[in-house]
């Protein structure tokens, strides 16, 4: 593996944690009443803030890391 995709990979994965932490949040800030009339319960905030977390695309890391060494 090279250095570029290992920082593409390390990279990716700050900003999918980073992603799931803010979801995570912004949803624990609600109410049990509020996150009922959106649908779910406190239970699937694990999975929703995971599945944001996984939306965060790799390809578009890969394209700042080029833009940022072609600097």
């Amino acid at each position: 593996m090279q250095i570029d995709q290992i920082s593409v990979a390390l990279r990716t994965a700050f900003a999918r944690r980073r992603q799931y932490r803010q979801v995570q949040s912004e949803l624990e800030a609600y109410s049990d009443r509020e996150l009922g009339e959106l649908g779910f319960s406190r239970a699937d905030i694990h999975d929703i803030a995971r599945q944001a977390a996984e939306s965060v695309p790799q390809a578009a890391l890969q394209r700042r890391l080029r833009l940022v060494t072609a600097i």
